[in-house]
């Protein structure tokens, strides 16, 4: 449901959401439990998800009514300072279970799913910010799932002066929150098109990565994009892909993410695709590639082919152009009205 048709009160409440006068994360067991119980006592002692979203909610009431500067920390020492001491203390931490991923997926459920908060309300540092560059073809973004292809995209943006980012891993909504700030601060125009070069690897997972990267970019205004996908089967030869291929695995969690890749991929008419499936016994074995398959020398080649009609061709450009044009028409027509 769109922002709009529900109010903030509604949103909170759905999320589990309210105002406490104590401050949370200070509070004693007993306290914690009383007003955040679980329905399921074997598990934990309180609603771990509850607990999250109220601290980090109750942190930006706090710093947007100025009872408390901007945090200034990254969101893994937001963890130490507020999260684990309050789970420690309620007995509700666990060795099994992730939770430092539990508070990350809550934030976000925050900021995108429920629309309550931006990061930048409690001003949480950017970790990858050292990773990302805004160029001034700001609207050409050559980015890598790897952090290990840094330096390649470096040495394109400093060729075509473009934008560029290393995911390292799965997108974070924060980091691309941030880069998107950096743009509207530069005063680049979000309604334009925008050109996303993706060096990920070619397989379930790294397509994942690359729509998850593209979905924030859509969340923060980035609407027009075009994909264009750097590793693919046909950037090798037959011979190449059978040598640098892996087994994609398929667990039963993997299935319909596999066959929603495969359907997707068959889109694409890979000539060497048929060289990443084979027919067996137990169906259709699925082959991937790694990114680092293809070699940066190819990959600086194809941008050359991809990139160039692009450079120079902007769509802020051809508006100068055609308001050049019109004002000298403008012109060309009163003198002609005068003589």
């Amino acid at each position: 449901m769109p922002r709009s048709a529900t109010s903030l009160r509604a949103r909170l409440r759905k999320a589990g959401i309210r105002h406490y006068d104590l401050l949370i994360h200070d509070q004693p067991k007993d306290w914690l439990i009383q007003n955040f119980s679980s329905r399921s006592k074997k598990n934990y002692s309180v609603n771990i998800s509850n607990l999250m979203r109220n601290i980090v909610w109750q942190l930006r009431e706090r710093i947007l009514s100025k009872e408390k500067p901007p945090l200034r920390e990254l969101l893994r020492t937001f963890w130490y300072m507020y999260i684990k001491p309050t789970l420690s203390r309620a007995g509700a931490l666990s060795n099994e279970t992730d939770q430092y991923a539990q508070l990350i997926s809550n934030i976000v459920f925050m900021v995108k799913d429920a629309e309550l908060m931006e990061y930048k309300d409690i001003g949480f540092r950017d970790d990858n910010q050292a990773n990302r560059r805004l160029g001034g073809n700001a609207n050409i973004i050559l980015f890598s799932e790897k952090l290990g292809h840094q330096d390649f995209l470096s040495d394109i943006a400093n060729k075509y002066n473009i934008s560029i980012v290393a995911l390292g891993g799965q997108p974070s909504v924060l980091n691309v929150e941030y880069f998107v700030d950096t743009m509207r601060a530069a005063g680049v125009n979000l309604k334009r098109s925008f050109y996303l070069f993706s060096i990920v690897d070619y397989d379930t997972s790294g397509w994942i990565i690359r729509d998850a990267f593209v979905d924030d970019l859509h969340f923060y205004g980035i609407a027009h994009t075009q994909v264009i996908d750097l590793i693919h089967p046909d950037m090798l030869t037959a011979e190449e892909v059978k040598l640098a291929r892996f087994e994609i695995p398929k667990s039963e969690a993997m299935r319909v993410k596999n066959k929603d890749w495969l359907k997707e991929v068959h889109q694409r008419n890979y000539k060497n695709q048929i060289h990443l499936e084979e027919q067996k016994s137990g169906g259709t074995t699925l082959f991937g590639l790694e990114a680092e398959a293809i070699s940066g020398q190819r990959l600086a080649e194809k941008l050359d082919q991809e990139m160039l009609p692009l450079i120079g061709q902007s769509e802020d450009l051809l508006k100068i152009f055609e308001l050049k044009k019109m004002d000298q028409a403008i012109k060309d027509l009163i003198l002609f009205k005068i003589t």
